[in-house]
């Protein structure tokens, strides 16, 4: 599973900006990821278990479920109002439920700077990765007319930027897959999902 993750998250590193993460590392962020977590000592894992409010198996649940949605809409990929749907969801989990219900406080236990899960946590936190998150929690986001990316506003005044699919995609990406990694820790490394596309 680990090895099959790794491959999927190089690809992050196509998006306009990645995580400063050093060369040997970006062949194995997952299982990098993975194993911070695991070394954590059992009373901050029982910690952590409790501070992220919903068990860890629980999201291992909803994301087999999510990687069958997304599997559906892959192969609906010609009908538009799918191809709609799947692309709000994917925005709500990769940006605002994993990033705040589980990635925030892992990233608090793990008490690091310098690890490679904070590292990909503070990339997803900043930014426009940021902004883009504010603007998708609170409705302030659409398609470009030519679907190739997203018009955003965030701020008072809304201040308008716009996001590339590209990007999205590697961001997304980039998120699920620490999220899979970290929840895998989370769980004795129980197999959960395949792809990530």
């Amino acid at each position: 599973m680990l090895p099959h993750l790794d491959a999927q998250l190089r690809d992050a590193r196509n998006a306009s900006e990645f995580p400063d993460i050093i060369e040997p590392t970006w062949e194995r962020v997952a299982t990098t990821i993975y194993r911070e977590i695991a070394a954590l000592d059992e009373p901050t894992i029982i910690r952590l278990r409790n501070t992220i409010l919903i068990p860890p198996e629980r999201y291992l649940e909803e994301m087999q479920a999510f990687q069958s949605w997304m599997a559906i809409a892959h192969s609906n990929s010609d009908n538009p109002a799918i191809v709609r749907a799947q692309v709000m969801t994917e925005l709500y989990v990769a940006f605002v439920w994993l990033r705040d219900s589980m990635l925030h406080p892992i990233n608090d236990a793990l008490n690091s700077k310098t690890c490679t899960f904070s590292i990909v946590h503070r990339f997803l936190s900043t930014g426009v990765r940021r902004r883009q998150r504010n603007a998708i929690a609170h409705g302030r986001w659409s398609y470009q007319p030519d679907f190739n990316g997203l018009d955003c506003w965030d701020g008072r005044p809304p201040r308008h930027f716009t996001v590339t699919s590209a990007d999205v995609g590697a961001w997304q990406l980039l998120s699920r897959g620490t999220a899979i990694a970290a929840t895998l820790a989370l769980t004795d490394g129980h197999p959960v999902i395949g792809s990530l596309t």
